[in-house]
């Protein structure tokens, strides 16, 4: 969905997004299943659109520890300027960042794309890593047997331990 700046004005205009055409498994790594976004746009000056909105829906995806398909929520909540123009680049070198600076969506023609919007909040609403349960056990690395239903059957090998010459000291 597209929103052109001459049409939005200082009256807030409410948008209720509830399919995921604007998602491309391809870019994330992960299918989203379902999702909804509520969005409201106001024009906040000549140059300045505001947009605010919440993101919510259900991913599928793998358990990072043992690759079984698990299913999570996802959860965002956003604030965007969108405003016509080019960044100001600073030179490379440490500046403080302000609020409004990291909200603030510059654009070169007068069009909001809100599916990049939804997109992009999909992708920061995932967490830095998926479990299938909280006690996942993963895979054995010796075997492959999946270690939260099989037991494995290897032996433990300590030889190429960084603590296997603290056997041969307390033997002495």
């Amino acid at each position: 969905m597209r929103l052109l700046f001459e049409d939005i004005t200082r009256k807030t205009q409410r948008y209720f997004i509830s399919d995921t055409h604007w998602f491309s498994a391809d870019d994330a790594g992960f299918h989203l299943l379902a999702a909804t976004a509520h969005l409201s746009v106001t024009r906040y000056d000549h140059e300045t659109i505001i947009v605010k909105g919440d993101l919510a829906g259900r991913r599928e995806t793998v358990c990072d520890r043992c690759g079984e398909r698990v299913e999570d929520e996802l959860q965002s909540e956003f604030e965007y300027q969108a405003t016509i123009g080019k960044e100001e680049v600073q030179e490379l070198r440490e500046i403080e960042c302000s609020d409004s600076d990291a909200i603030t969506l510059y654009l070169e023609e007068p069009v909001i794309d809100i599916d990049d919007i939804l997109r992009e909040q999909a992708c920061l609403a995932v967490p830095l890593r998926t479990l299938c349960r909280e006690d996942c056990k993963g895979i054995c690395a010796g075997c492959g047997a999946l270690l939260n239903t099989e037991t494995c059957s290897c032996s433990p090998d300590t030889s190429n331990s960084p603590f296997a010459i603290l056997k041969k000291i307390g033997k002495r």
